[in-house]
């Protein structure tokens, strides 16, 4: 979120402007008449026909209000604008409308706790989880947007998922926001004890306690600056951002791109983790699929400094 509660204040006032201009249904059928036009383009009499308003004045005056930022004034019409696009971008990914349910999808892998077959499901709280019904593990947890789920089937829709997600890792641990593009504090924090304290701030955050990387020593916690993005990610995924990593894990045997979140191991496995310092804090991941040992270590930082020696 912002740091200054005048900038808050602002940014509301602002939101708040832009919300009302689009109250009116009709404005939101010429942005829709616009998004399904070639080039995003219509004349005034092709728009007002495709959103079928009879009285001129009407929508002459509605379609004034969408200028100059979401619909602009062209010499062949009016063109839909990118602030434009993001409305109907985030009408199209369903969060405000629809609520579906997926699953559960047995998947083509093994619990990485127990050995029994994980499954896939999402439900109406716009979460997709990968757990084990046997043990109850839980491999993965993540927001999905209903959007990802129409005209898929589940197998597509599996991997659609899995997509998604690595790209929202990516761009927070990168330290960009994946929804307002806003700068994102990353910390790499740890939750193991010393002399019966917690080192770090996760315990103190009653939000964790259902968090699936529970068990993990460090997670990166990831919080944007501007917006509500706020989350743990699993340390592991840090090595799928550095392309010298991905190249010797490719060396080792392992496909990061083929092969699901779920299982690799370095990502889902608490057991893949090992603190070696707290101050400041570094950590060592360890690539437990690999035919030989290979672990790297993570600075404070959030970079990958070197291979270590795994711990054993």
């Amino acid at each position: 979120m912002a740091s200054d509660p005048s900038d808050r204040t602002q940014a509301a006032t602002d939101a708040e402007s832009a919300f009302m201009t689009l109250s009116h249904d009709l404005r939101l059928e010429i942005l829709l008449a616009l998004w399904d036009a070639p080039g995003f383009s219509l004349s005034f009499s092709e728009l007002r026909k495709t959103v079928g308003e009879r009285d001129s004045g009407s929508f002459t005056y509605h379609l004034s209000e969408l200028r100059d930022h979401f619909v602009a004034k062209t010499d062949e019409g009016y063109e839909l604008q990118y602030p434009g696009h993001r409305v109907l971008d985030a009408i199209q990914s369903g969060v405000f409308h629809e609520q579906v349910a997926v699953g559960p999808v047995e998947l083509d892998t093994d619990c990485r706790a127990c050995g029994e077959q994980l499954t896939f499901k999402y439900d109406t709280d716009y979460i997709a989880r990968v757990r084990c019904s046997d043990c109850g593990n839980r491999a993965i947890e993540w927001p999905f947007d209903p959007g990802g789920i129409a005209d898929r089937d589940d197998d597509a829709i599996v991997a659609a998922f899995d997509r998604r997600t690595r790209l929202i890792w990516s761009c927070a641990l990168d330290g960009v926001c994946p929804f307002c593009a806003g700068r994102v504090d990353r910390e790499l924090t740890s939750q193991v004890h010393e002399e019966g304290a917690c080192v770090g701030v996760i315990e103190q955050l009653d939000r964790y306690d259902e968090y699936f990387a529970r068990d993990h020593p460090a997670v990166v916690a990831v919080d944007c600056e501007r917006c509500s993005f706020y989350s743990f990610i699993p340390v592991g995924v840090v090595l799928l951002t550095r392309p010298a990593v991905s190249g010797r894990l490719h060396e080792a045997d392992i496909d990061v791109r083929a092969t699901p979140l779920w299982d690799l191991g370095f990502v889902v496995d608490a057991d893949a983790v090992t603190v070696r310092d707290t101050d400041p804090m570094c950590v060592d991941v360890s690539v437990l699929d690999a035919p030989e040992s290979l672990a790297f270590t993570i600075d404070a930082s959030i970079d990958v400094i070197g291979e270590a020696t795994p711990e054993t």
